[in-house]
């Protein structure tokens, strides 16, 4: 019988086996360690605040328009929307606009603090004001002081469509249409004619005037073709606007706008 050996890994072994017994060769005793408590997680504290809301009416109106242009004689129904987007916020079934002279007006902006007037205290009772998009630049020269521009909040929103509606609106315009340039609106018409083809929304607190009869946009392309049956050229009437000392330009062209009408009234509650 061979004699057992031990080879260097097994004594190791053996060794460190070994430093956990006593002198007896028995393990010692573990003191017993008490169970863990289970505390329930009932999440964190959080005071509560309430929220306190108010009821606002709302508006949905969908509008559906006719437009013809007389222009030299010539009578030229237009299609929707490929040619206009007209809409109505009046609370009338049926909106119409009878036979109304166009007038271009620039960029139709009035802000004195700029040294900018595009409608020169004309009175639009009855016409169709027609306008470029975006703002018009400032006049070489004009200094403004931050008090003078307070006084002016619309000179910070010279060229939103909305506030090119609402000056309108206060000069007593039938109907405003704003020229859609793409590349001032940096959004192609097909992609503007979806948007607003579709549902308005709007506050059914009575507005400070009585709306428009009606607003909108046509296509740049089809508003030049028109205007050269006309006899104007749109080129020259972008840098009349650019001018200074701009007045409005009354146009050879007439149009008449048969709106149909469906709104309803909805509340929503939001925080005060």
């Amino acid at each position: 019988m061979k004699p057992f050996r031990w080879g260097f890994m097994g004594v190791l072994l053996g060794l460190t086996g070994c430093a956990d017994w006593g002198p007896l060769g028995n393990r010692p005793s573990v003191p017993a360690q008490p169970p863990l408590a289970t505390v329930p997680d009932k999440g964190a504290s959080v005071p509560s605040k309430m929220v306190v809301t108010q009821p606002v009416a709302l508006l949905l109106f969908h509008s559906s328009a006719t437009l013809q242009l007389h222009i030299k004689g010539r009578l030229l129904t237009l299609k929707s929307p490929e040619d206009f987007i007209v809409k109505s916020h009046r609370q009338e079934k049926s909106v119409h606009v009878p036979a109304s002279d166009w007038v271009f007006v620039g960029y139709g902006v009035t802000v004195p603090a700029l040294g900018l007037d595009h409608y020169q205290n004309t009175d639009m009772h009855g016409k169709t004001v027609v306008m470029l998009s975006g703002a018009p630049p400032i006049p070489d020269g004009t200094t403004v002081s931050s008090r003078e521009i307070m006084a002016h909040p619309k000179a910070s929103n010279l060229g939103h469509w909305r506030a090119k509606v609402e000056n309108a609106q206060r000069h007593g315009a039938d109907m405003a249409l704003i020229i859609h340039d793409a590349a001032v609106e940096s959004v192609p018409y097909e992609q503007w004619q979806q948007e607003f083809s579709e549902t308005d929304v709007v506050s059914a607190a009575p507005p400070e005037a009585v709306p428009l009869l009606a607003y909108g946009w046509i296509p740049q392309a089809r508003a030049q073709f028109w205007l050269q049956q006309a006899g104007v050229s749109l080129q020259q009437l972008k840098r009349k606007a650019a001018a200074a000392n701009f007045t409005p330009i009354p146009l050879p062209i007439q149009s008449r706008v048969q709106i149909a009408n469906r709104w309803r009234e909805i509340e929503l509650s939001v925080p005060r």
